[in-house]
């Protein structure tokens, strides 16, 4: 019994020797690992209570201070107030001189130019006699032109002198047939009257007018 109970009892310097064994162990896995022991740092929260400020107070209201001020009005001039009146003579006209004239400042007289009355002008255009009908009829038709069962329309542009008769004709748009142009421009210069035109102070002026003539053969 007493070998027994001595082989239980530990030797502090095994524990020790243990206890050792386990922490260079457990050291060198931790550096071997990399990790690092962070050393704990409390926090501290701390609470700050901020003051809040008043609102900026209203202004007042600004009192306008009002001062019975005298209105400057201008006076009215009594009606016993003496007038001054212009000592400086004014020009008297002269009604000695002779008609058609007037005064000057040296009294002399200064003529009137004299104004001629406006009269309406009496311009006007060349004017066809009343028998204008019978200048071409149809018993002027060219035989040749009969025969040949030609038609058309003729325009001419003629220049009218100051007697009233055309000085000369053109033809400024045939009727397709020069029998039936040169017809009409040769008897339109034979009987064609006219009243002249006149300028503005009614004097003869040669004038241009254009006329046009329909041939057109007669029914049977």
């Amino acid at each position: 019994m007493s070998y027994l109970d001595q082989s239980r009892r530990r030797n502090p310097a095994s524990v020790a020797a243990v206890v050792g064994v386990h922490v260079a162990v457990g050291y060198a896995l931790l550096v071997g690992l990399g990790y690092k022991v962070m050393p704990y740092a409390p926090h501290h929260t701390t609470i700050f209570t901020v003051p809040t400020e008043p609102p900026p107070p209203r202004p007042k209201p600004v009192e306008t201070q009002r001062t019975n001020q005298p209105v400057a009005t201008n006076p009215i001039p009594r009606p016993d107030d003496p007038l001054k009146a212009d000592p400086t003579p004014l020009p008297q006209p002269n009604i000695d001189g002779p008609i058609g004239t007037i005064g000057g400042g040296d009294g002399k007289p200064v003529p009137i130019p004299s104004l001629d009355p406006v009269r309406p002008s009496q311009a006007a255009g060349a004017v066809p006699e009343r028998n204008w009908r019978n200048w071409i009829t149809t018993d002027d038709y060219p035989t040749a032109a009969l025969r040949q069962e030609v038609q058309g329309t003729v325009i001419i542009s003629v220049m009218i002198g100051t007697d009233g008769r055309v000085r000369s004709c053109l033809v400024t748009q045939s009727s397709g047939s020069k029998l039936l142009d040169d017809a009409t421009c040769r008897l339109y210069t034979q009987r064609a009257r006219f009243t002249p035109a006149r300028d503005a102070d009614g004097n003869p002026v040669p004038a241009q007018r254009t006329d046009r003539y329909r041939w057109q053969i007669p029914n049977e």
